[in-house]
């Protein structure tokens, strides 16, 4: 099933996000998201892009840090918009 909009996820470190958007990009799925605290208020200056990696029955998410994958996706992004 994966991911969709307005899902909130929680990384391992315990940071929340929420999705905004998603796209594909060299055949994997990644999300735009905005970090939100206890109360599930909007963290704007918390953005972050998020791929999907999947493991058998296991759905998971890691930031990406590649800065030319960052560049790229942000473009697809606001493409989108």
């Amino acid at each position: 099933m994966g991911l969709s909009t307005n899902t909130i996820v929680v990384l391992e470190n315990q940071e929340r996000y929420i999705i905004l958007n998603q796209t594909m990009y060299t055949g994997k799925k990644y999300f735009l998201a905005m970090g939100i605290d206890e109360n599930k208020e909007l963290i704007t200056s918390k953005v972050v892009i998020l791929e999907e990696i999947v493991s058998g029955l296991d759905l998971f998410v890691e930031k990406v840090i590649d800065q030319e994958t960052i560049k790229t996706l942000t473009r697809l992004f606001k493409a989108q918009n």
